[in-house]
């Protein structure tokens, strides 16, 4: 009724769908959204409809990001296991640094480079904070309805994060074999004009580094020359 559009991603044993307007407030969860924006089932239009809805239902700055839902206001024990958590910790409602990242991993997919960045960076602000996170710099399962990161490094939430930000926003992948690189890296990641990864390819230890000497957006900018072991290729 707010206005605000986004996928259903569940139904309870009663088949119900579970995310939408109830008497107790809005229900929204990111994981349907994730997937559908992951797998092209979302079209264009509707993953721009999904960044609005999740910026205002799932997004807190002082917890690091994207919450994993709404609050649903009860304990609903006909969907699972989640609600046997208070609201805030592990799968019910807390920043879930797993499904969080794969959000990142989705919309650089779609080519949203700079909502996939704040996904990232507001993560990545909040837990190399220790005054906010009480960690050591890391991905940790879950951020707490304190603000506290818990169980530290998730591989699951480190496996996606450094896909995503090797192949998406240094955009250093490989095609059938060869390397191909499509970069989704904002003006502010740029220093001095310059950026550069390290990395594996087929065996081999390779550094990228891209110029963007005139400090352009991602969109705006494309490769013109390629250097290798400082020769001009092609």
């Amino acid at each position: 009724k707010e206005g605000y559009s986004w996928f259903n991603g569940y139904y309870d044993n009663s088949g119900k769908a579970v995310e939408g307007d109830f008497e107790s407030g809005v229900r929204m969860i990111l994981t349907g959204q994730v997937f559908t924006v992951m797998a092209d089932v979302a079209t264009d239009e509707q993953v721009l409809e999904i960044i609005k809805a999740s910026d205002k239902y799932l997004y807190d700055e002082k917890i690091g990001g994207y919450r994993l839902n709404t609050n649903f206001n009860e304990v609903k024990t006909d969907l699972g296991r989640l609600f046997g958590f208070a609201f805030g910790h592990k799968e019910n409602g807390a920043v879930f640094s797993h499904m969080a990242t794969m959000y990142a991993n989705a919309l650089y997919h779609r080519g949203c480079a700079k909502e996939g960045y704040k996904v990232i960076n507001t993560l990545y602000k909040h837990c190399n904070d220790y005054g906010l996170s009480n960690i050591y710099p890391g991905v940790p399962e879950y951020v707490n309805q304190r603000g506290r990161g818990m169980y530290h490094y998730l591989t699951g939430a480190a496996s996606w994060l450094l896909l995503t930000v090797l192949n998406e926003m240094f955009g250093i992948k490989g095609q059938l074999g060869a390397l191909k690189l499509k970069p989704q890296l904002l003006a502010e990641q740029f220093t001095n004009g310059m950026a550069s990864a390290s990395c594996m390819f087929r065996g081999v230890a390779i550094t990228v580094t891209y110029q963007n000497p005139f400090g352009l957006e991602a969109g705006q900018y494309k490769v013109k020359e390629i250097y290798i072991d400082g020769e001009k290729y092609g």
